[in-house]
């Protein structure tokens, strides 16, 4: 994992300190995606999440967050890795974060499809229950030229 220009504190500090557990999760996101493994990826995601993936389409609560990329790693995304880049990360609440990274998706090719890059901005709102921080939103949204003016 990466930090852009809104990279978080040093770890060093009180407020470095209360970051780390959020980095972990972003970080245990892209080793289950890069695994394939959907049960890893769904661990933070809350009970009643509301998942909108780069199509637009909603999705709400675990189990259907969790079917979802349990059928992209088995398909399209089969293989795929995954590089998060933070670029804001901010305790907006004591027990609430928002956490933006820039996403870089690559697709290796197979029979039918030549490889490609896909680049997305998410956004993650994250909220601490009993001691473990869960996602509660999950917004993605792909990065596309902007239209001519």
């Amino acid at each position: 994992m990466a930090f852009g220009s809104g990279s978080p504190v040093s770890s060093d500090t009180p407020a470095g300190r209360e970051l780390r557990p959020v980095e972990a999760l972003i970080e245990h996101e892209s080793r289950a995606w890069n695994a394939g493994d959907a049960a890893a990826f769904s661990e933070a995601v809350a009970a009643d999440c509301v998942f909108t993936n780069i199509f637009g389409q909603v999705f709400i609560g675990r189990p259907a967050f969790e079917e979802q990329h349990a059928r992209i790693f088995a398909t399209v995304y089969r293989g795929s890795r995954l590089e998060q880049t933070v670029e804001h990360l901010r305790i907006v609440q004591p027990d609430v974060a928002l956490v933006d990274t820039s996403v870089v998706l690559s697709i290796p090719p197979t029979p039918a499809l030549s490889g490609r890059i896909v680049r997305t901005k998410l956004a993650q709102v994250l909220v601490r229950t009993t001691g473990a921080w869960q996602v509660m939103s999950y917004h993605n949204v792909e990065v596309r030229p902007a239209p001519a003016m």
